[in-house]
């Protein structure tokens, strides 16, 4: 009898031991596992973040083949340490970004020529902020055209007619600023002005008043803007399978500060 108690008393004893042992695998398993696919994450983060950042380098000399394609793949991919990431740059004719109050978007023009028709959309629907509370914001818009010396020709859009300490208003009948044709405020953009190009049109500046604001900025009736942004994507994966895609939107032109407005500026020498 007592050797049947104690062979039980044994068999429990086993059976606690193999399932804390069990117990303790399988966490040190999970760990493992974690350990090993935050460590391959990481690899391949960064190995994704390498092909970013060399195309980004070579972004210049790519820029014709962009212009021509649409888009440019690395062929082979980049070899990052150990890993390759796989890098595609593409470029986009239309401007779309948000404006933060204080700062100026800047949109290539390409040295239009005169009577080319330029479409600007701001205030986005989808963001409630951008029209209600302080919105739709005014826009100040800069057209700089011709040759050194430059020359600036300003537009003022209000967002809301009814604002009592906006007296800043364009000249009444400029043929240059005009309506867009057809628009509502019942889609995407609450508000729309068709600007015309002036002869040799080089950028155009757009400033926001009283509220942040998405603006969206295209060519109409046939008329290509160049490239304003590139996409640059990449995507690396690791031996086990881990797969991380990085993206990096950069602006063709550097986003000049507002106070570039109120200066002179030329390509070359000023003289006194």
């Amino acid at each position: 009898m007592k050797s049947g108690q104690i062979l039980i008393l044994v068999l429990l004893a086993i059976v606690v031991v193999l399932a804390v042992g069990l117990s303790v695998a399988s966490r040190n398993i999970t760990n493992l596992r974690t350990a090993t696919q935050s460590e391959q994450s990481q690899r391949a983060f960064g190995a994704a973040e390498g092909g970013v950042e060399y195309e980004l380098a070579k972004l210049d000399g790519l820029k014709d083949t962009i212009a021509l394609n649409g888009t440019f793949t690395e062929p082979g991919g980049v070899d990052v340490g150990d890993q390759k990431a796989q890098v595609t740059v593409t470029g986009s004719r239309k401007f779309e970004d948000t404006i933060p109050l204080g700062n100026v978007g800047q949109i290539d023009l390409g040295n239009a020529d005169s009577g080319k028709q330029v479409k600007i959309e701001w205030a986005n629907s989808n963001k409630e902020n951008e029209w209600s509370g302080d919105g739709p914001a005014s826009v100040e818009i800069t057209q700089v055209y011709g040759t050194s010396p430059y020359s600036q020709k300003r537009y003022f859009a209000a967002g809301i007619d009814a604002r009592s300490n906006e007296n800043v208003k364009s000249v009444s009948g400029d043929a240059t600023l005009s309506n867009c044709p057809g628009f509502n405020d019942t889609g995407e953009y609450k508000k729309c002005k068709m600007v015309t190009t002036l002869a040799q049109a080089r950028i155009l500046r757009i400033k926001p008043f009283w509220a942040d604001t998405t603006v969206r900025v295209s060519g109409e009736s046939g008329f290509n803007l160049p490239i304003q942004t590139y996409d640059v994507t990449s995507t690396a994966t690791t031996d086990i399978g881990v797969t991380r895609r990085v993206q990096v939107t950069k602006t063709a032109l550097p986003q000049l500060p507002a106070v570039f407005d109120y200066v002179l500026y030329s390509e070359s020498d000023i003289k006194k």
